[in-house]
């Protein structure tokens, strides 16, 4: 029996679909700049302006500048609660446990698509394991082909229900030799069954108690309140009227930050949201340039 304190240290963790890192950094650093324009703008934001239609010496919607500063902060403090939270990722990295091999399941769960819960590290980020290293079930063909992958696991509580099933069930045989064989092929099912509920519990117990110590899941419950406030803030920026172009680069900012990746699946869209998509790409570039 593999030893359930096996540590996950090299093992890879992928992030989980989230807001880029580089929008959030969009968002803070063009605070400053934008807010500064749009209090007194310079010869170029007043040009640029006048170009689309603005008044060159219109002062920004004061609503509109605090609704921004707001949702600078918002990314500030979100940035601040993920980079807390690979920082305990790291911490504790050699210390959370890979899955035994006797409870892995169906290979490419990082894909999403499965109905069975994806081996994951102690922040919840899919772990890729090296495959070379498991012997027991995986096929030297299949080692060959897919070097490194996320798997699927075998949770205590599923296991129950199938061992439950196994033994409420009655071997059939139309000969004696095929009774015998699926006799004996229930008995090993059951104790294969009892085997993964024993190292699914021992597992599942030793995950929950790091993540209790480590404070994993109040970190990451301060990543998803912060991620929530983050779309507040957007969202009480797209409701405020821009009266600059400085106001516009705060409004595409928002939006280019919490719907970026919308904004990246539609954006070579010939529909009406391809149209929005580079559109608004297109005024957070040209009020960037008036920032500047």
């Amino acid at each position: 029996m593999k030893p359930i304190n096996q540590s996950a240290g090299a093992a890879r963790a992928i992030e989980l679909p989230s807001m880029s890192r580089r929008k959030l950094l969009l968002g803070m650093g063009a605070a400053s700049a934008a807010a500064a324009v749009a209090i007194a703008p310079d010869a170029h934001g007043a040009a640029v302006g006048q170009a689309l239609g603005f008044s060159g010496d219109r002062a920004e919607n004061p609503e509109l500048i605090v609704a921004y500063q707001k949702f600078n902060d918002a990314c500030t403090r979100l940035e601040e609660a993920r980079n807390s939270l690979e920082w305990l990722a790291d911490e504790w990295r050699h210390q959370w446990p890979l899955a035994p091999e006797e409870l892995l399941h169906g290979a490419n769960a990082q894909d999403g698509r499965g109905t069975m819960p994806a081996e994951r590290d102690i922040v919840g980020r899919y772990l890729i394991r090296d495959t070379s290293e498991l012997t027991k079930r995986l096929a030297p063909k299949f080692r060959r082909e897919t070097r490194n992958t996320c798997f699927a696991i075998c949770a205590a509580n599923e296991e129950r229900k199938l061992l439950e099933r196994w033994k409420r069930s009655t071997p059939t045989g139309r000969t004696e030799k095929a009774l015998a064989r699926n006799r004996a092929y229930r008995i090993k099912a059951i104790r294969e069954c009892e085997l993964r509920i024993q190292l699914a519990e021992q597992y599942e117990a030793e995950t929950m108690r790091l993540r209790q110590v480590s404070g994993a899941d109040a970190a990451r419950l301060r990543v998803k309140d912060a991620d929530l406030l983050l779309q507040k803030a957007a969202d009480e920026v797209s409701k405020c009227q821009a009266c600059t172009v400085a106001g516009l680069a705060m409004k595409a900012d928002a939006l280019t930050v919490t719907a970026g990746a919308l904004m990246k699946i539609t954006k070579s869209d010939e529909s009406p949201l391809g149209q929005i998509a580079r559109f608004i790409e297109s005024v957070a570039e040209v009020a960037g340039r008036a920032s500047a």
